[in-house]
């Protein structure tokens, strides 16, 4: 079954786009962490990731997941307004349950006389 994705929407996206770089944006804090971790060479300043330390953990994912929630929701809106003018996106949708997996057999000749 086909069916056309019309309009996706702003809210839904936001949330959906700033969990997941949040999520992101929390493994790049953490990977902030270690570097600001490393020590600071005597005589010179440290810099602004060894400044933030363990902040970078709370920031780094807030930063993130807000900037790229927005992005998202503007990327969705400019979705519902080009739909509007050329339609959505077609996918296709099977209904039912999934087809089930052949179990591997050692006896290869047992699987080649079955019928699928």
């Amino acid at each position: 079954m086909q069916v056309q994705i019309r309009r996706i929407s702003t809210s839904s996206a936001f949330l959906v786009g700033m969990a997941l770089y949040g999520l992101i944006g929390f493994l790049v804090g953490i990977g902030l962490v270690v570097v600001a971790g490393l020590e600071v060479p005597a005589g010179t300043e440290p810099s602004l990731v060894e400044q933030m330390g363990v902040w970078a953990i709370v920031i780094v994912p807030l930063a993130f997941g807000f900037g790229a929630g927005l992005a998202t929701a503007i990327a969705a809106a400019l979705y519902n307004t080009v739909t509007a003018v050329v339609g959505g996106i077609r996918v296709e949708l099977r209904s039912g349950r999934a087809p089930r997996r052949k179990a591997k057999s050692d006896d290869d000749s047992s699987a080649s006389t079955r019928e699928e």
